[in-house]
């Protein structure tokens, strides 16, 4: 800013004797003036230097505010990121159960887009009652150490999951409740594994104890059949005691189609390494020589192969016993016009508890990369009840049945490092899904 220089009077003012005395006020007033524009001069200067020491804080404070809106800023972002790619579901809720935020796994375990949550009651989005309807300080209190709930949920797509909750406050930074944190997960393979190594640890008992029987049986059998045989030739053929013999025949060869089912279920499969099956070209052939069961019956059969990487570690035979039971009980499932459905399909998985489940069977040259084998029928189905126990030894829904075909089955999976499921709902059929370790680095042409 400029300032106005005053210039002092050099030649005094000449003026008569009556006019002294106001030229004398007139010249103190302009050095009374002056004195006042100096010290205006000396306060402007100071003020000048008070603002230019204030625009530099000023301009520090912006620095420091700008370089914390980014420190911020990156937090945030780390935190979303966080969030976001969370291999675990995040839900966000206010204070009356209102989802306010989710991320992408936790859009992709409910199947909705993240317009259609927001705003939504948690329970209404689950179709349970996960949280009190009306949130009290009392019922938020039971939330100050996490708490877990696990429920059965059926996505939009069709697939039941098992999901596993825990809720946990969201606090302010002064400690105040702002709302609640859901963490989700589906824990519907790892039920599925738990149940496996359950019935594993259960065949393994009934297996040593089926082979004591069977041991034990299989001796006085063959004395019996040797007998029997005697006593064959020594009656006339036309006797109604030569009947009687081949009925006690009859039922000697049943009882040793059985004990053999039992050896065979109880014999242990060392796992299958070093072997290589083309999945694609074995179905086939598999499905050729059932066909005669196609054929005498009212089913049709319907075959996709979409799997590209199709070579498995595995033993033949095993897996022609394999493969002709399920067929075979598919077929039979199927008790009017029908259809049975193979397919395949190549999958990868990050769920870390199969990838855990395959671990042992993988080497360097081989990858988490699976190939999926599903046979689907239309037939009957079966209730919860019969399907926990279908793999049971013995435990079996046909009259003349031994309930050993699909434990045998079980056994031939354990042996190639597998994973068998079963979904089955009454009067709507049942599907039967293998997972099998693929070699990558052998690729169907």
């Amino acid at each position: 800013m400029a300032t106005e220089e005053f210039i002092e009077l050099q030649t005094p003012i000449e003026v008569h004797n009556d006019e002294s005395v106001n030229v004398r006020l007139l010249q103190q007033g302009f050095d009374a003036f002056k004195q006042a524009t100096l010290k205006l001069q000396a306060y402007y200067r100071g003020l000048e230097e008070k603002v230019d020491e204030l625009n530099h804080e000023l301009a520090q404070k912006n620095r420091e505010l700008e370089t914390n809106l980014q420190e911020k800023e990156r937090v945030k972002n780390y935190l979303s990121n966080i969030f976001e790619s969370s291999a675990i579901g995040f839900i966000v809720t206010d204070l009356d159960g209102l989802i306010t935020s989710v991320n992408q796994i936790g859009l992709q375990l409910i199947g909705k887009p993240l317009e259609k949550l927001q705003g939504a009651r948690l329970n209404e989005v689950f179709r349970n009652q996960i949280l009190p309807w009306d949130l009290t300080v009392e019922d938020l209190k039971v939330y100050e150490n996490s708490k877990e709930l696990e429920f059965d949920f059926k996505h939009p797509d069709g697939m039941k999951l098992r999901l596993l909750v825990s809720i946990s406050l969201m606090y302010s930074e002064f400690g105040d409740i702002l709302g609640l944190i859901i963490n989700v997960q589906d824990i519907s393979e790892l039920k599925k594994l738990e149940a496996q190594l359950q019935r594993k640890n259960r065949f393994t008992v009934m297996g040593e104890m089926g082979a004591t029987l069977a041991h034990e049986i299989r001796n006085p059998l063959g004395s019996i059949e040797l007998f029997s045989s005697l006593l064959k030739k020594e009656l006339a053929p036309e006797s109604s005691q030569q009947k009687l013999i081949g009925h006690i025949s009859s039922a000697i060869h049943s009882m040793n189609h059985i004990i053999t089912n039992i050896l065979e279920y109880t014999k242990p499969h060392p796992t299958v390494t070093g072997k290589t099956i083309e999945v694609h070209d074995f179905l086939r052939n598999i499905l050729g020589l059932s066909q005669h069961l196609i054929d005498n019956s009212h089913v049709s059969m319907e075959v996709v192969f979409n799997a590209s990487v199709t070579h498995i570690r595995g033993d033949k035979e095993l897996l022609n016993q394999l493969f002709h039971n399920l067929l075979t009980n598919a077929v039979q499932a199927v008790l009017e016009k029908g259809m049975v459905r193979v397919k395949t399909r190549n999958i990868r998985t990050s769920n870390e508890k199969i990838i855990n489940r395959f671990k042992e069977f993988l080497d360097a040259k081989e990858s988490l990369h699976l190939i999926e084998i599903s046979i689907q029928d239309t037939g009957i189905g079966m209730s919860p009840e019969v399907k926990k126990k279908i793999f049971d030894p013995f435990f079996t829904t046909r009259e003349r049945g031994t309930g050993l075909g699909l434990a045998i089955v079980h056994n031939i999976i354990e042996a190639h490092g597998a994973v068998i499921d079963v979904e089955s709902v009454p009067d709507q059929g049942t599907q039967v899904t293998l997972l099998f370790p693929v070699l990558e680095n052998l690729v169907s042409t």
